[in-house]
C-alpha cells in the first residue's frame, strides 16, 4: 500500500493533507475491535486491501454495520467488490502496486485530484494494458541447476513411472522422464493407493524430498505401508531445502536416520544410492539389510525395487548442486581441482553426454564441422555425469584454471 501511494506522488505529509490514513492489521482473524473502530472514527470512506479472501473487510463491515447511518458515522467499507458489485481488487491472482495504486487514486478522485495523480493513473493503466496483452509462447522453460541431483534421480526405468512431488524435483513432470501428476506435501504416494486396485500397472515409483519427508512425507510412508500397495518411494536427499533458497533440513536429519525412521515404519528393502558411495563405509550404522550402491548401477537398482512387494525405500544421497557452489565459495566444501572439457574435433555431436547428464552446462557448440557440443565452465558445478557419455571426446583437466576474458574499456565503449 505504501509503495501505491508512492506511484501516486503521495507521500506521508501530502496523505496527511488529503485525510488518507493508513493501518496495518496485525492479526487478521479475530479483528481486535477498539483498534479499528479508533481508526475508523471520522472517515468517509475506508479501501481494504488483503491478498487472497475477505476476511478483515466482512469483520469491519460486521462490527460498523450498527454505526449510525444517519449522522455520517459510518464509513462506506470496499475491498474486492465496488458498490455496484464489480471486482476492485480481487481475490485471485496477484496484487501488485500498480493495482492497488489504480484503485486508490480512482477512490480519492471523488473529492480530491491533481494533474500529476491523473498523469500517474494513465500511464499505470496503459502499462497493464500492455501487460495484458498476449506475449510469445518461448520455449524454453525452468530446468534442473547444472549437476543437481535431479538429473540423474528421477530417471526411472523403462517400462516404469513415477509421481510427482513438491519440491524441485516437480520440475520432472514436464520432462521426457514418464513422470505424472503430483499432490500436496505430505500426500505423495497416497493417491497410488486409490488407484492401485483399479490399475493394471502393478508398481511405481513415488519421488519425496528429503524436507518434504521431515515436514509430513513419513506419514504418506505409513499410509502406504498400511495399504500395502507395491510402490518406490525415492527419498532424494540433497542435505537441503534448494526451492526456497537452500535453507537446511529441519532438525537433524540424516541418511541413516531416515533408514531407521523407515525400517521402524515396517519397510524391509531400504536401499542407498549415492555419488560418494564411500562415506558409507560402516553399515552398522544402518540398519540390517541395508544394501548400499554408487549411482551408476541406478538404473539396475530401479528394476530390482520394482519387482518387491509392497513399500520399498531407496535414498538418493547427493548434494544439492547450488548448495554445493555455496560452501565451496565460503570455505565449507572442498572444490574439486578438476574439470571437464570437450575436444571439439573429436566429437562427433551425438549428444549423449546431454543424456546422460541431463545437464544445461553441455552446450551445443557450432563449428565448421557441424554441430558440436562444449562445456560452460562458468556454469559447471563438477557432478562429472557428462563424462558417462559413449565418447572419446572428453578431456579431464586437473589444477586448470578457465582463462578469464579481457576487462571492458569503459571509455571505448561510450566512443
Amino acid at each position: 500500500v505504501l509503495q501505491a501511494l508512492e506511484y501516486l506522488g503521495l507521500d506521508e505529509q501530502a496523505c496527511a493533507d488529503i485525510g488518507i490514513r493508513v493501518y496495518k492489521v496485525g492479526m487478521t482473524w479475530p479483528l481486535e475491535p477498539v483498534g479499528i473502530a479508533n481508526f475508523a472514527h471520522g472517515l468517509e470512506d475506508i479501501v481494504v486491501v488483503e491478498e487472497k479472501r475477505a476476511f478483515i473487510e466482512r469483520q469491519m463491515k460486521e462490527q460498523f454495520y450498527n454505526w449510525p447511518a444517519s449522522a455520517g458515522q459510518r464509513p462506506s467499507i470496499v475491498g474486492k467488490y465496488d458498490e455496484a458489485g464489480e471486482w476492485i481488487l480481487p481475490s485471485t491472482g496477484e496484487l501488485t502496486p500498480a493495482t492497488i495504486a489504480g484503485v486508490i487514486g480512482k477512490r480519492i478522485q471523488r473529492f480530491f485530484t491533481t494533474e500529476s495523480i491523473e498523469q500517474r493513473l494513465r500511464w499505470m493503466e496503459e502499462k497493464e494494458a500492455e501487460m495484458a496483452l498476449p506475449r510469445a509462447n518461448f520455449p524454453r522453460v525452468p530446468h534442473y541447476c547444472s549437476g543437481c541431483p535431479h538429473n540423474t534421480s528421477t530417471v526411472v526405468p523403462e517400462g516404469s513411472r513415477a509421481l510427482g512431488g513438491i519440491g524441485c524435483h516437480y520440475m520432472v513432470t514436464w520432462m521426457d522422464r514418464d513422470t505424472d501428476t503430483f499432490t500436496h506435501m505430505g500426500g505423495e504416494g497416497v493417491t497410488w493407493s486409490g488407484q492401485a486396485p483399479f490399475t493394471e500397472t502393478p508398481h511405481v515409483f513415488q519421488n519425496l524430498g528429503d524436507g518434504t519427508f521431515f515436514h509430513s512425507g513419513s506419514l504418506a510412508i505409513r499410509q502406504s505401508v498400511a495399504t500395502g500397495v507395491n510402490i518406490t518411494y525415492k527419498i532424494l536427499y540433497n542435505d537441503a531445502v534448494a526451492m526456497t533458497g537452500g535453507q537446511p533440513v529441519d532438525g537433524t536429519l540424516s541418511v541413516p536416520q531416515i533408514a531407521h525412521m523407515m525400517r521402524a515404519e515396517g519397510v524391509q528393502t531400504i536401499v542407498v544410492v549415492s555419488d560418494e558411495i564411500e562415506k558409507w563405509s560402516k553399515p552398522e550404522i544402518f540398519p540390517s539389510g541395508v544394501e548400499f550402491f554408487d549411482r551408476k548401477r541406478l538404473d539396475e537398482v530401479q528394476k530390482q525395487l520394482r519387482e518387491v512387494k509392497g513399500v520399498s525405500i531407496l535414498i538418493y544421497d547427493q548434494t544439492c548442486a547450488t548448495e554445493k557452489r555455496r560452501r565451496r565459495k565460503r570455505g565449507k566444501l572442498a572444490d574439486p581441482q578438476k574439470r571437464v572439457m570437450v575436444n571439439t574435433l573429436v566429437c562427433e555431436g551425438c549428444g549423449d553426454c546431454g543424456v546422460k547428464s541431463f545437464c544445461v552446462s553441455v552446450l551445443p557448440k557450432e563449428t565448421e564441422f557441424g554441430r558440436k557440443r562444449e562445456i560452460d565452465q562458468s556454469n559447471c558445478n563438477k557432478d562429472y555425469s557428462c563424462v558417462n557419455g559413449f565418447c572419446p571426446s572428453f578431456v579431464t583437466v586437473h589444477g586448470g584454471k578457465p582463462r578469464k576474458g579481457r576487462k571492458a574499456d569503459a571509455a571505448a565503449l561510450l566512443d
